[in-house]
């Protein structure tokens, strides 16, 4: 593996994807904002004045880290997922297999593009948030370390799909029937502590009731879930590698892309 000519190919690709990104702005970008700006004014603003503190922090900036996880998941995971589907669909896919590129530089393209968006878009609807109230980050590296590992992970997991969709259709189930129905039960809008005992161990079973909790925590510095930081940290770095592990050697087999 000659680590620079493939350091050159994966900057130039992230290159290229970050341009295509901002040229599609209204797809990629004002989406998510324009989402996130109406969950903040309904929810932090008209029904949070009614709801009080929690966690002694007032509604709005309770919501403020699930709102930002819930657009970054969605963000990496279908930045990474049409990379892949849309380079098979036009058989650009071809150019990069003939290519010297590595396998593993390949994956880390795919997934840099996934983690590239998604770490935009929590930027951009941190901002949002800013014009409703004022945010106090108790960790600031931790926030953000929290935030590449949660992208790194569902861009892996977009890539795995990318390459056995064979319909645009296949490319959308997991959005639909796995990200946004675990990011509502996960806690974006309410505390796990709130829910009646019996659902508090249900919802334990829910990943990304782990992933919101603990960036919750690098925000606020407040513990709401009953597994530590370090433990759920150290899940998430398992699955980032068990996922990349998946996706880097379905590269190197050529699943779903030599047909």
């Amino acid at each position: 593996m000659h680590i620079q000519r493939n350091g050159i190919a994966c900057k130039t690709y992230l290159y290229n994807e970050f341009r295509r990104t901002l040229n599609l702005w209204k797809q990629t970008l004002l989406q998510p904002v324009i989402s996130s700006t109406l969950y903040f004014l309904i929810f932090g603003k008209l029904l949070g004045q009614r709801m009080g503190a929690i966690a002694d922090v007032s509604y709005v900036e309770f919501i403020i880290p699930g709102l930002l996880m819930m657009n970054m998941l969605n963000s990496a995971f279908h930045a990474s997922v049409f990379v892949v589907f849309l380079a098979k669909f036009t058989k650009s896919i071809e150019e990069i297999l003939v290519s010297p590129m590595h396998p593993l530089a390949i994956l880390l393209s795919f997934m840099g593009a996934g983690i590239m968006r998604g770490l935009l878009v929590g930027g951009l609807v941190g901002g949002v948030s800013l014009c409703f109230t004022s945010i106090e980050v108790t960790h600031p590296v931790l926030v953000l370390g929290i935030a590449v590992l949660a992208c790194s992970v569902f861009s892996a997991l977009g890539v795995i799909n990318g390459l056995y969709a064979k319909t645009f259709d296949d490319t959308m189930g997991i959005p639909t029937f796995v990200i946004t129905p675990l990011s509502y039960l996960g806690g974006i809008f309410y505390s796990v502590s709130m829910l009646p005992p019996f659902w508090q161990k249900m919802a334990l079973f829910n990943p990304l009731v782990y992933l919101i909790g603990n960036f919750r925590t690098a925000f606020h510095g407040t513990q709401e879930i009953p597994v530590s930081l370090e433990i759920s940290l150290c899940f998430m770095i398992a699955a980032m590698l068990g996922l990349g592990w998946i996706g880097y050697r379905m590269i190197e087999r050529r699943t779903g892309l030599a047909e």
